[in-house]
């Protein structure tokens, strides 16, 4: 496993395209999903605006002793508000590791970092789902939060 000085997590930047899309493609392929090639620039460009609500964080990892980085992990997130409480509570919505690298703790690492950053801007709670079959990556996030409710989807 890659130690945690050869592991950072910080903001996406505009030089991020290519290796963030390639990641985020890879998510949407596990979920057996597409989305028109299109989007993928339109959401890259709602991430670095700073008057959009969507967030990302990305994990990149040290290549040998060189100050190169090659990005092995994304993570989308935004605020939604609740007529519970006057805090919002984060929603994150997308998070992704390189496969090559899952079982390390890296994903957990992520989740943190977003539920630190969301602490920070006073949120309620991080909140997050996942399909019902994504196994290796409950057993993570059954360690990580209480999973009480079920989501029901309608297609508009």
């Amino acid at each position: 496993m890659a130690s945690a000085d050869e592991i950072s997590i910080t903001k996406l930047n505009k030089n991020d395209f290519d290796e963030w899309a390639t990641l985020f493609k890879g998510y949407i392929d596990f979920y057996r999903a597409s989305i028109p090639e299109e989007q993928y620039e339109k959401t890259f460009q709602r991430i670095l605006d700073p008057e959009s609500d969507l967030d990302a964080l990305v994990m990149r990892e040290r290549q040998g002793k060189s100050q190169k980085t090659k990005m092995v992990g994304i993570a989308h997130f935004f605020p939604q508000q609740t007529p519970w409480s006057e805090k919002q509570i984060m929603l994150l919505h997308d998070l992704f590791v390189d496969p090559s690298l899952r079982g390390k703790g890296l994903g957990r690492k992520m989740i943190q970092a977003v539920a630190d950053l969301s602490k920070e801007k006073g949120c309620l709670r991080l909140q997050w789902y996942t399909k019902h079959d994504n196994v290796q990556a409950r057993r993570l996030y059954d360690t990580m939060a209480d999973a009480s409710f079920v989501q029901y989807r309608m297609g508009l």
